[in-house]
């Protein structure tokens, strides 16, 4: 289910749908009943319209997403003992991530046993959720921080794309939307509709969004990890 952090404003489905009731629809129409069938049938926004019983799940959804509970001695991250720098940032963040006060997203960029490079965004928290819950295609992060195998990108990421066979794959996740922009990426955050941009000509020296932190390390034996982390816009 998503999070609609939009929603939180509004007390009652009541108060929601009076909200997509505009000034000329009072002013013109002068019929409350015709404006709000109007407001159902989606013409007063771009965006999904909620029906009572969306509205409530969808609510409910996102204040636990708020208040989250999490029993902390899960943390895969608690598993590793090693000193690569890169491992210590992703367990520094799998709290952040799982409780999505963080969004981070991770650029991956290896050599595979043939010599070219393979390289991926994850989104870090989705991957962090379908793991746990233990979903096909997902990634082991006990195995990964136990140091049992290597991260590495694969084609159901954010984005992955194979270097030698110009391979390109883009897949939206449960956070994010990915939209390709020719050279640059952007990933707009499905919860406060916010993007990330980036730009993949120059992914080592690039700057992003004033509201992202960027930060890169060498991970294992010479790959490369960039990390970017994105604080959830929250509700006034």
């Amino acid at each position: 289910m998503k999070t609609d952090y939009a929603l939180l404003e509004f007390k009652s489905h009541a108060d929601y749908m009076m909200s997509l009731i505009t000034l000329e629809d009072k002013r013109y129409l002068q019929n409350t009943r015709v404006a709000k069938k109007i407001a159902e049938l989606g013409f007063r926004t771009n965006g999904k319209v909620y029906d009572e019983a969306e509205f409530e799940a969808t609510k409910a959804h996102t204040l636990e997403n708020l208040n989250p509970r999490l029993n902390l001695s899960a943390l895969h991250g608690a598993l590793y003992t090693g000193e690569d720098r890169a491992l210590c940032a992703l367990a520094d963040r799998e709290h952040g991530n799982l409780t999505q006060k963080l969004a981070t997203i991770i650029f991956l960029l290896v050599h595979d046993a043939s010599g070219f490079d393979l390289s991926s965004y994850i989104d870090y928290s989705n991957s962090l959720h379908r793991g746990n819950m233990q979903e096909i295609g997902s990634r082991d992060w006990s195995a990964i921080f136990e140091g049992r195998r290597p991260l590495r990108p694969k084609r159901s990421d954010l984005s992955f794309y194979d270097w030698h066979r110009k391979l390109v794959c883009y897949n939206n996740s449960s956070n994010y939307e990915v939209v390709p922009l020719g050279h640059a990426l952007s990933f707009k955050h499905k919860g406060d509709h916010r993007f990330i941009t980036i730009d993949t000509n120059n992914i080592m020296q690039n700057m992003v969004n004033s509201n992202v932190k960027r930060t890169m390390f060498n991970y294992l034996n010479g790959d490369t990890m960039v990390l970017y982390d994105y604080i959830v816009r929250k509700p006034v």
